[in-house]
């Protein structure tokens, strides 16, 4: 009987995982990539396939929860509110018989094995109830003034960042040889702190074989950049939205994959840069 749980199990989260693949080949086969890259900032707890599943849903979408954390923030949900499923993992772990040889002889050892299945569960949206105001939540930097934004970001690098004159339509690059970064020395603040947040990612986190997996790299690290530059505010065209998409839809299940990683190295790269900017204010205190 358990053997049959396990398998309608296993065929419902296949059935889950094929769901999430048809909703992000729609938001990429609509153009909608870009938004939902600005989507991500807002649901960094959240995993890859969720926001997936709540942008297709509510893509207005800014904070959600479930309807008892939202009586515990004393919010109570307005009629007619709409439900949005996501999927939570379930532990499930089931003993196994096996066969091992030990000391030439044949024993049978029993093993336990883990594993997840998945369910639906319902979230809704803030602008979906009403009640006590919700406590700010922001440590962003003050990206107003993005020349700042910028010298941040240099002093912020393991890598010294030269500016350089570049030709052609090069803005910069990442040296892994001579471990430094080269910014075009004519671009302006917003350009330049653009291209550093690219370019740091190549930097930080791209573990592609560039030779080989270009498309892979450059899709990788600027969507990264892109995420973490609309998260302090800076609005940047440095992505090839048409290069992602033209890719993207080649196989969604592997930009799935890569989307997961994608949003881990985002939220890291935002969570350095902010704790980055915390010890700078205790130094100076």
């Amino acid at each position: 009987m358990k053997h049959k749980s396990n398998k309608n199990s296993s065929k419902r989260t296949k059935e889950m995982f094929e769901n999430i693949v048809d909703k992000l080949q729609t938001i990429v086969n609509s153009g909608e990539y870009e938004r939902f890259l600005k989507f991500n900032k807002n649901f960094r707890g959240y995993s890859f396939n969720n926001l997936v599943l709540i942008y297709s849903q509510f893509p207005n979408a800014t904070k959600v929860a479930g309807k008892s954390k939202w009586l515990k923030m004393k919010r109570q949900l307005v009629s007619g509110a709409k439900k949005i499923f996501i999927i939570a993992p379930l532990p499930r772990k089931f003993n196994k018989t096996i066969k091992i040889i030990e000391d030439g002889e044949e024993l049978e050892k029993k093993e336990t094995i883990e594993y997840n299945s998945y369910r639906y569960v319902y979230v809704y949206d803030v602008s979906q109830t009403e009640g006590e105001p919700l406590p700010l939540q922001s440590n962003n930097i003050n990206c107003n003034d993005m020349a700042y934004f910028y010298e941040k970001l240099k002093s912020f690098s393991d890598y010294p960042v030269l500016e350089e004159e570049l030709y052609g339509g090069t803005k910069g690059y990442y040296s892994p040889s001579k471990e430094h970064i080269v910014i075009k020395n004519t671009l302006s603040a917003n350009d330049k702190a653009a291209v550093l947040l690219h370019e740091l990612s190549h930097a930080m986190y791209d573990d592609f074989d560039y030779s080989t997996d270009r498309n892979l790299s450059e899709v990788f690290v600027e969507s990264i950049a892109y995420i973490v530059a609309d998260y302090f505010g800076l609005d940047t065209s440095l992505c090839s939205f048409n290069y992602i998409i033209k890719w993207a839809k080649g196989d969604p299940k592997v930009v799935l994959e890569l989307g997961s990683k994608i949003q881990k190295c985002a939220n890291e790269f935002i969570d350095k840069i902010e704790n980055y900017e915390l010890q700078e204010i205790k130094l100076v205190a």
